[in-house]
């Protein structure tokens, strides 16, 4: 080996460290934001309702927050792609920063103005909606093809562990100090996150750039629909997009209405039942980013481990469903522990699917359009949770709880047969990583505003 070969290797090798670094600093300043994020939204909803008492108020001043973190990420998902993204990053923490600042001084003052309130939540949604997706994005520019697939596990694993972990800290935090103290240890927390990510050097991707940075509405639009575009043109993530409605359709209220509603109505003095089960899918969740994906892709293949993932999430529900069904209300433990089990895996088998699929975008999708691809798939997923909510309801109400379960899992099921049957996303699935890198703009240029010639398109 020469000395300017060794020179490469070593240089290549010091590159490829850096970006570990960077990623291992990037994502845990993310999955401290998001505690942080978290315990803001627990402690500004304990806030709302220690000064008003009105549940119904309570639940549009969260609901506003879900709203706006939603619809951001389909609005807002193009600014990642035009600007550089460590300062879209950064201003998003300093905006939470902010925004926890003033929150903080108002409640230690004993001041309280609802509009304030509900400026601050509406602006907190949207940072998260900008900043959530660019961090998953920019794992692209930090790590090497064939290092994607790990780092979306490490990631997958650490959100979940905050999911699981934020509401618990808020929870022990608010009981001895008060909301008011949360909200300040919030806010320093995020305000650090801001430093860290202004002391962080994120490698530049290629940014979309049509011209003059015009500001107008119109480009504004422009800029948001076509992530939109590209992501209803690229069949395998359009068909991907489709399945992902139905289970987040199905997922979002098992958690938020049907298991709460049934612990209450037939557990009402045994909320620890609620506590276990819950926590069950998010340990799952863990496990199946941390071991279970990467096990299973070695041994069946990306495809067949993400149609095992979607049989699994909805076998879990399925089964916790009928496990009610025989044990009823006068059998809280053996409920709690075949449910538990069940969740588990429901939850493995969500992260099966999720890290799977993410990492296919991640690598085939061009580095211009890449952070609007991953918005614009989380905002679909996002904006079927209310209706999926009014419908678990309303089947809830008619037939029961363990009937909701029954149906809504079988629903996520019946997304495996359509995932085994469709050769599009199977594909692409199928493809090793380093045939995967911008895959989609060779298979769909037009998406992208591209145009390739037939012979370029059949290059590998």
């Amino acid at each position: 080996m020469t000395a300017e070969q060794r020179t490469t290797e070593g240089g290549a090798a010091e590159t490829a460290r850096t970006g570990v670094r960077n990623f291992a600093l990037l994502q845990a300043t993310g999955f401290f934001g998001s505690m942080a994020t978290r315990c803001l939204e627990i402690a500004v909803a304990w806030w709302v309702l220690d000064r008003t008492g009105d549940d119904a108020l309570l639940g549009i001043v969260l609901g506003l927050g879900v709203a706006a973190d939603v619809l951001s990420r389909g609005a807002l998902g193009w600014v990642g792609d035009r600007f550089k993204p460590q300062q879209v990053i950064l201003c998003c923490f300093l905006v939470s920063a902010g925004v926890s600042g003033v929150l903080t001084a108002m409640a230690f003052a004993g001041v309280y103005h609802l509009w304030i309130v509900l400026i601050g939540v509406s602006l907190l949604g949207i940072s998260l909606g900008v900043r959530e997706p660019l961090l998953m994005s920019t794992i692209r520019s930090l790590m090497d093809t064939s290092a994607v697939a790990g780092a979306v596990r490490v990631r997958s694993a650490m959100m979940s562990l905050s999911s699981f972990t934020g509401p618990v800290v808020a929870g022990m935090l608010i009981g001895p100090l008060g909301y008011s103290a949360v909200l300040g240890a919030a806010c320093a927390v995020v305000a650090v996150c801001a430093v860290l990510i202004a002391a962080l050097r994120v490698p530049e991707s290629d940014l979309h750039d049509d011209g003059a940075r015009d500001s107008g509405f119109s480009v504004w639009a422009s800029e948001a629909q076509a992530g939109f575009v590209a992501i209803r043109r690229v069949v395998p993530e359009w068909r991907l997009a489709m399945l992902t409605m139905v289970v987040d359709f199905a997922l979002f209220p098992v958690f938020a209405v049907v298991i709460p509603v049934l612990v209450a109505a037939h557990y009402p003095d045994q909320t620890w039942v609620l506590s276990i089960v819950e926590s069950a899918f998010a340990v799952g969740m863990i496990l199946g980013s941390a071991v279970l994906a990467r096990k299973s892709n070695a041994l069946l293949g990306r495809r067949r481990t993400v149609l095992a993932g979607f049989a699994a999430l909805g076998t879990g529900f399925v089964g916790t469903g009928l496990l009610f069904s025989v044990t009823g209300p006068s059998m809280p433990v053996s409920f709690t522990a075949g449910g538990s089990v069940l969740l588990a895996l429901s939850g493995a088998g969500l992260c099966m699917v999720t890290i799977n699929t993410g990492t296919v975008r991640l690598l085939a999708t061009p580095s211009a359009f890449r952070n609007r691809m991953v918005a614009a798939a989380s905002f679909l997923s996002g904006i079927v949770m209310p209706l999926g909510s009014v419908s678990s309801g309303l089947i809830s109400r008619a037939s029961g709880e363990h009937w909701a379960l029954l149906v809504l899992g079988a629903a996520i099921c019946v997304c495996a047969v359509f995932a085994s049957r469709d050769k599009a996303i199977g594909r692409f699935l199928d493809l090793p990583d380093e045939q995967l890198d911008e895959a989609y703009l060779r298979e769909f240029p037009h998406a992208f505003g591209a145009s390739t010639s037939p012979t370029e398109k059949a290059q590998p």
